[in-house]
């Protein structure tokens, strides 16, 4: 047989084949066309020479009548003419090679210069691409040239898929796979872009089918790697999309492998990593996903070109991760910024998605109207995409929301009601008809917190049964968000039991979920998301199931930090070694101050992005799963609350206080405190904060100046005795007013956010005219499982009659550093350094009592995170590479702040120097000045050395200072400073 004859449809393809011609308008006519050669492309080098060469053979050509050597002379001018995008010397040279042919009566040729111009019409959207292209097919078919034909089908089958016409498009494909079953290589494209609309069409198993194929005619092929990771990629996506991770992630890994090998492709790179980072986030992985997010983005920076849809696409999934991890604001940044690159795409589905994802977030935010704007906006792209249901229905779901959230400002609520119940039944029918548990279980969700009966189901039913989808979608956040909502209905129904039983069943299951993940950044986002969902919960907990309401609070602060801070166990990885020395020798190239504004710029914005990759380095760092659950610390079992709560039992005097701070969709600030007694009960007080004292905080948060106009002006001012009435509940007021200022309780502060910035001693005592720091001992402390569960330092005791070390890190041309370095030189030695090299020679001989750090006026760019010295920057990375002693005194502005944004570890110098190894920092949280430092601090080292706690010893100076006649700005300054750390 012919080998050519093998590729021409046989009778039981035939009908197929005209049925597709058919859909194009166009009927074969009879007759059969002589077989002709297939002709070798001569492929035209990029050399000026080498064109030239081709147009002189062209003009001769045509001087001898030479019609066949003149076309293909031609065709190939047009081809070059393509590749440097030349479209119109790509249409005229096309025009003339086929004139040329068709006088040479070389159908074959005719048919590819058809096909370049057809090319052309289609790359600018010209209205009669569609046309000239069926005409080339034509021209093909006629003369047997099954390539030619092929590629032509394919090129139809992108016009089909830009509108939106599966159906046709599959039908395309398929004809174009027929052609190409001579050729391996091409018949693994058409295998593959096969396999995608089986996927469209949701027909998983012959997608499967078909991307198996085009792997294995890939491989018969020899093909080139990027062909191999495309098909992976897709074959991958599929899997992931079934719920099959471990499948998704073995051919997505074997993707990035095929596409980084060779020559490499950088697109399908990003797009592997892209599908790998949303296979972690459904798998809970959300540290590994953003980084796969960043790794790709860096892959599509490094093309030479612009590939709109795949940015779009990373930002999208960046605004939904950022969704769970931190405030809208992030999240809404992404979706815009994925809004404007599918503009450019015209991708009509992502310009739907991200218009409803930004209508979802301003209904987080109640601003209804606008949700309304942008939902309308979303479904304006819908009617390009006729054949896909799923986002149809999800704005069906987005209205039913709507809808429900309007009904109780409506004339007729219960109509408006009944309203949403029939979108959200109807969309809910559409997910069931397409297996969609995980869209079934979010429609029924919607309903319950609308109390909107649905498809049969009650309100309450209705979270039931959600949950239950979320269970076999294997979607366990979806479950723990139904518990909340659950909770949450039965709270606003008064069943305040049923309420308590889901909120402790979604706590236990956030346990559960952390308990198997070593990823500090997926811990922080269960808890961020369920933060505000578990306050209201908090007050009935407390009286109703004090040990839910512990166990809530502990977890609330249970981040990756905690865990390190817990088993001590904090071991850097080679990638963190690695990004630290970058950092120091980015450190060493910071542009002088009187440098022009761009240079300044440009390296403020490098440091940002090594610190963020820093950051990354550093949670890979934090312990595992395995080694806090085989730690001597680790956690009781799900259930044995009160072998929890013992675990660890506070002394006689000592109370610990847990502070909560949320802010409501209509920007008030409600404060939630709960102080557990040393008996073990709780006592809790809340409500909103009033707006001087939220300024209060906002100018704390902000880094201004606050109480300097004296003290007597600080004790008055409402707004401190504000924050003080919702700090401090009621039975620890009274523990307070009768405890003598001779013998003080301890307090251990556990706070949330900004709330780890407030200067605690300062808080006046109602009723009288003292405050807190003249009834209490004061310490903050991440968690009250670090108390005893710290691993002991291995420093040598405190106390007098003995020698001590000191090693001090002092600036060489600072006043008051000098001065406080002769005061501290009065009651210890001191080895003085001035760099973080010198700092870090002098601890690693080990033997330190105590670190005191002196940079006063060195502050870094990042108060609280960073102080320079005259060799780099002491910050709160290369802190975790020293040997610090127990007790660390920093006299630096701003170095004891505390950085706590919505979902992300609480950061800082205190917290770093606690990570390596200190038990107690004691540092202010705003700019001092240094002669406040200079009376302050020596004296404190001293006490620390001669046996005294940190934290009593700065109780007892703060309120010599406080009262003191002749240091006026000692009076000002003395709250500023706090105590961070473990006590026992």
């Amino acid at each position: 047989m012919n080998p050519q004859d093998s590729a021409r449809p046989d009778d039981t393809t035939a009908t197929s084949t005209e049925r597709a011609l058919a859909a194009l308008g166009v009927t074969e006519p009879p007759g059969v066309a002589d077989l002709h050669r297939l002709r070798a492309t001569v492929l035209v080098g990029r050399s000026p020479d080498s064109v030239e060469e081709v147009r002189r053979t062209a003009v001769q050509a045509r001087a001898d009548g030479d019609d066949h050597l003149l076309g293909r002379a031609l065709f190939m001018l047009a081809q070059y003419a393509w590749q440097q995008d030349d479209y119109p010397s790509t249409l005229e040279n096309a025009d003339l090679a086929r004139a040329a042919y068709e006088r040479a009566g070389d159908r074959v040729g005719m048919a590819r210069a058809a096909q370049s111009r057809a090319n052309v019409l289609r790359i600018t959207s010209d209205r009669n691409a569609q046309a000239a292209l069926t005409e080339a097919l034509l021209l093909a078919r006629h003369a047997q040239d099954s390539v030619t034909e092929a590629t032509l089908w394919l090129d139809l089958a992108l016009v089909a898929q830009k509108s939106g016409d599966t159906a046709t498009y599959a039908a395309r494909i398929e004809e174009a796979e027929r052609c190409l079953r001579p050729s391996l290589l091409a018949a693994g494209h058409a295998a593959r872009n096969l396999g995608e609309v089986r996927e469209q069409q949701r027909d998983v198993r012959a997608a499967r089918d078909s991307y198996g194929r085009a792997v294995r005619l890939y491989q018969d092929a020899d093909a080139p790697a990027p062909a191999t990771a495309t098909v992976l990629l897709w074959w991958g996506r599929t899997e992931r999309v079934q719920g099959d991770a471990e499948r998704a992630r073995e051919l997505l890994e074997a993707a990035v492998r095929a596409a980084t090998s060779g020559g490499g492709d950088l697109v399908a790179e990003a797009e592997s990593r892209r599908e790998l980072a949303m296979a972690d986030k459904l798998a809970g992985n959300l540290r590994e996903a953003m980084d796969g997010y960043r790794r790709a983005r860096s892959a599509l920076r490094r093309i030479g070109g612009v590939n709109p849809l795949t940015l779009a696409n990373i930002e999208f999934e960046l605004g939904e991760l950022l969704g769970v991890l931190s405030g809208p604001e992030n999240s809404r940044r992404h979706f815009e910024e994925a809004y404007r690159w599918y503009q450019e795409a015209d991708e009509p589905r992502g310009l739907h998605n991200s218009s409803r994802e930004l209508a979802e977030l301003a209904m987080d935010e109640g601003d209804l109207s606008t949700a309304r704007d942008l939902l309308t906006r979303a479904v304006a792209p819908l009617g390009r995409q006729t054949a896909d249901p799923m986002n149809r229905l999800r704005t069906l779901a987005s209205l039913g929301r709507l809808l429900s959230l309007e009904a109780p400002d409506t004339t007729h609520p219960r109509r408006h009601r009944r309203r949403a119940g029939r979108v959200l039944t109807a969309a809910l029918s559409g997910f069931e008809q397409l297996g969609q548990l995980r869209n079934e279980a979010l429609v029924l969700l919607i309903a319950v917190r609308g109390s909107i009966g649905v498809g049969g189901y009650p309100p309450m039913e209705a979270g039931e049964e959600a949950i239950r989808r979320y269970a076999g979608a294997n979607d366990r956040l979806g479950e723990i968000e139904g518990q909340w909502a659950l909770s949450q209905a039965w709270l606003e129904a008064g069943d305040e039991r049923r309420a308590l039983i889901h909120g402790r069943s979604a706590l236990l299951a956030i346990e559960d979920v952390r308990a198997t993940s070593p990823d500090a950044v997926t811990r922080a986002g269960f808890l961020h998301s369920t933060r505000s969902a578990a306050l209201p919960l908090l007050m009935l907990a407390v009286s109703g199931d004090p040990a839910f309401a512990e166990r809530w609070l502990e977890s609330a602060r249970d981040w990756a930090i905690t865990g390190a801070l817990r088993t001590g166990v904090a071991d850097l990885s080679p990638d963190f070694r690695r990004l630290h020395a970058d950092l120091k020798r980015h450190e060493d190239g910071r542009p002088a101050g009187g440098a022009p504004a761009a240079q300044r710029t440009a390296w403020q914005s490098a440091h940002r992005a090594l610190h963020e990759k820093l950051f990354f380095a550093f949670t890979h760092s934090l312990p595992t799963a395995e080694q806090r659950t085989g730690s001597a610390t680790a956690d009781p079992d799900p259930g044995n609350e009160q072998a929890h709560i013992d675990h660890h039992r506070l002394g006689a005097r000592e109370y610990a206080l847990y502070v909560e701070l949320f802010t409501r969709a209509d920007r008030t600030v409600e404060v939630i405190s709960v102080c557990r007694h040393p008996n073990g009960s709780l006592e809790a007080t809340h409500g909103l904060l009033p707006a001087e004292a939220v300024a209060l905080l906002t100018r704390f948060r902000d880094g201004q100046d606050v109480g300097q106009d004296g003290e007597l002006s600080l004790r008055a001012d409402s707004a401190w005795t504000q924050l003080a009435d919702r700090l401090l509940p009621s039975g620890l007021r009274s523990v307070l007013g009768a405890t003598p200022e001779t013998d003080p309780i301890r307090l251990f502060v556990l706070p949330a956010n900004e709330l780890w910035n407030v200067p605690y001693s300062a808080l006046p005592l109602s009723g009288t005219t003292e405050q807190l720091v003249d009834k209490a001992v004061i310490t903050l402390t991440p968690s009250l499982r670090i108390l005893s569960a710290r691993h002991e330092q291995r420093s040598r005791q405190h106390g007098r009659g003995r020698e001590h070390t000191v090693v001090g890190l002092f600036p060489a041309d600072a006043p008051m550093g000098e001065l406080e370095l002769e005061r501290l030189s009065t009651c210890t030695k001191v080895r003085r350094v001035s760099s973080y090299d010198q700092l870090a020679g002098a601890l690693a001989e080990g033997a330190t009592d105590l670190l005191y750090c002196a940079a006063h006026g060195e502050a870094g760019h990042r108060p609280g995170q960073d102080i320079l010295t005259e060799a780099g920057s002491l910050n709160d990375w290369s802190v975790l590479e020293l040997a610090v002693p127990a007790t660390v005194v920093l006299g630096c502005c701003g170095s004891g702040r505390i950085w706590h944004q919505q979902g992300s570890e609480p950061s800082g110098l205190a917290l770093s120097f606690m990570l390596a190894g200190a038990r107690q920092v004691v540092a202010p949280i705003k700019k001092v000045h240094g002669s406040t430092c200079a009376a302050l601090l020596p004296d404190l080292a001293e006490r620390v050395l001669d046996g005294r706690d940190p934290a009593a010893a700065l109780r007892d100076l703060q309120r010599r200072a406080r009262d003191s006649p002749v240091a006026p700005r000692l009076r000002d300054e003395w709250h500023l400073f706090h105590c961070i750390g473990a006590v026992r």
